[in-house]
């Protein structure tokens, strides 16, 4: 019972003499490591010089190191094209609307031909009937055919701008 605590005792007294480190020994540890942290480097024709704080500089012409030429319109991350996720969403946006249009487009024209076509169901005079209501007829029926074509064709647009940001390299978030 006796040994077990006296070697107790004994590894608790060197144990806090040991680890014990006096404050003056702390700030000359602490001032050499900040010493190394503050190093400075100096770029001299294009060759990097890296020097501490307690040395002195190079003579010659000192340059500074230069960031990187950024396009300060954008903010983010850019695809392949150089292309941001500003100008994709705009792109987007342009391309949707022209759908929406087209489709808009689409339905008052299919409605024009409907009510014509109940016209000329509930018209008696056979005058108006077929020389007035029937070209008309022909013709909103035509625009119509073309308003469809330009809805495939604003859809199609859309995904080729799907399929061009897919392969510039940008996130698909940048489609919706």
């Amino acid at each position: 019972m006796k040994i077990p605590v006296i070697s107790c005792a004994l590894l608790l007294t060197f144990g806090f003499e040991c680890s014990a480190q006096s404050l003056a020994d702390f700030a000359r540890r602490e001032r050499e490591r900040q010493k190394g942290l503050h190093s400075s480097l100096v770029v001299v024709n294009g060759a990097t010089t890296g020097t501490s704080a307690s040395s002195p500089a190079p003579a010659g012409p000192v340059k500074a190191p230069q960031p990187p030429a950024k396009n300060t319109l954008t903010s983010g991350p850019l695809d392949n094209q150089g292309h941001d996720e500003k100008y994709w969403r705009t792109q987007f946006e342009k391309a949707r609307a022209a759908v929406k249009k087209s489709e808009d487009n689409v339905q008052l024209l299919d409605l024009k031909v409907k009510e014509m076509n109940t016209q000329l169901l509930r018209q008696s005079d056979i005058y108006n009937r077929e020389y007035r209501l029937g070209p008309e007829i022909a013709e909103s029926q035509q625009q119509l055919d073309d308003a469809r074509k330009q809805v495939d064709e604003a859809k199609k647009k859309l995904a080729d701008l799907e399929d061009d940001l897919r392969h510039a390299g940008g996130p698909p978030g940048w489609a919706r």
